[in-house]
């Protein structure tokens, strides 16, 4: 008779454990990775983030994924409170590019483009030209900002984006992604739309991809490596990797990347389990380019998952923000091992001549290679070296006074990050 008693308390508590769950929306978090469940934008449809500090965050999406108003959202604390700014039609925010703290700018749908100069505080939208949905935007400078949409829409502004011209790049496919690194860029989309640039948009020359899915939705560059994410014409699945000489090889499925060097990154799926309906969010460790684990970091019977868009960010301090539907999740791994973000003396390593505008690095081990990256995460410069150096000059006659990281590549090492402020 006891253990009667005994299994049926287990059985009640089970059951008071599961309706507690229904009834106030509990969502488990698993604490392996420190993940930090951020409930501040819960009533949000959310899209992308944008992180420039541990600190200052903007996340951009909708009031609801179907007729909402659309959202750009800026927390100064790490995501702890947001200030919600709203558009004032009915449009999805898709993305969003800083050239600085202050001036940015967002895109979406039915056209949209917004711009602020006093960071976020105030947005005024510009006239596009066009009603489609614009999918992404990106700049080299205030002088060239690019976006791109559906039906083959590309859009340039070369006045701080305060009017916009129309490029033609014969195609009806939607574009989904672009993305510059220094003057080298990449445009991606449907039916395997691969554009690149090596004069940051000049001229641009489309390239035929061995990959087996039609569309191909985000691209990202590392040092040696390009990765993107593809799918059918609704959504992502599957994660390619191509090296400088090497073909488009499968990375993982899911339906975000983020890489955070050549070999080392995360892969990202959402989805409902067929146990009750039950919303997961599964991430995948990657390094030397192979998916080494697999962690379910949330999960939940209430909270609302989009399976068909899901975003993993990093900020340049490595830590990661994760969303899907109406969650954003907030974590800092321990990944500056693999990233070896140590910082050295840089003073006497880093010397700026202002006279002809250079940047001279005298590094006292020999190096292979260098990025040049701003403090919002974006690769200005980056050069493979054909032979191993101790010294090289970098142009930054272009470049605006302001913060950046030097990222030396050495050739029997790992890589170190020196900081430089452009004075």
């Amino acid at each position: 008779m006891k253990e009667y008693r005994n299994a049926n308390i287990m059985k009640t508590s089970k059951l008071l454990l599961i309706t507690s769950m229904l009834i106030f929306g509990q969502n488990y978090l698993f604490c392996q990775e420190k993940w930090q469940y951020l409930d501040g934008l819960s009533d949000q449809y959310l899209w992308k983030v944008h992180a420039q500090s541990p600190d200052t965050v903007y996340i951009t999406g909708a009031s609801s994924r179907y007729d909402g108003q659309g959202m750009i959202a800026k927390s100064i604390n790490g995501g702890t409170n947001w200030i919600k700014t709203f558009t004032t039609t009915n449009n999805l925010v898709k993305d969003i590019a800083f050239y600085d703290k202050n001036t940015g700018f967002i895109v979406g749908e039915n056209g949209v483009i917004m711009k602020t100069t006093n960071a976020g505080t105030d947005w005024q939208q510009k006239v596009s030209g066009t009603t489609q949905t614009l999918n992404a935007i990106a700049l080299t400078g205030l002088d060239n900002i690019w976006a791109v949409g559906n039906t083959g829409i590309v859009l340039n502004s070369t006045d701080e984006g305060e009017t916009w011209q129309l490029k033609d790049f014969d195609i009806t496919d939607n574009l989904n992604d672009i993305k510059f690194y220094g003057t080298e860029g990449y445009l991606v989309g449907g039916n395997r739309s691969f554009y690149k640039t090596t004069d940051a948009g000049e001229n641009w020359d489309k390239e035929l991809i061995s990959i087996d899915e039609n569309a191909l939705f985000n691209i990202q560059k590392t040092l040696n490596n390009l990765y993107v994410t593809a799918g059918d014409a609704s959504r992502p699945y599957a994660s390619y990797k191509k090296n400088n000489t090497g073909n488009w090889v499968v990375l993982s499925g899911g339906t975000g990347l983020c890489m955070i060097n050549d070999g080392t990154g995360y892969s990202l799926d959402a989805g409902i389990l067929t146990n009750g309906g039950e919303n997961i969010i599964t991430l995948n460790r990657i390094e030397n380019n192979i998916v080494v684990s697999e962690h379910t970091i949330f999960r939940s019977w209430t909270s609302y998952i989009d399976d068909t868009h899901s975003g993993i960010f990093v900020s340049n301090d490595t830590m990661l923000y994760v969303l899907s539907g109406n969650v954003l999740l907030k974590s800092s791994p321990d990944i500056t091992d693999k990233v070896e973000k140590s910082l050295r003396d840089f003073e006497t390593l880093i010397i700026q001549n202002n006279l002809n505008g250079s940047l001279t690095l005298k590094i006292d081990d020999p190096v292979i290679g260098y990025e040049l990256i701003n403090t919002y995460g974006y690769i200005l410069l980056s050069e493979t070296l054909h032979s191993v150096i101790t010294e090289t000059t970098i142009d930054i006659s272009n470049m605006p006074k302001g913060i950046y990281i030097v990222r030396a590549i050495f050739a029997d090492k790992a890589p170190t990050v020196y900081k430089w402020i452009k004075h």
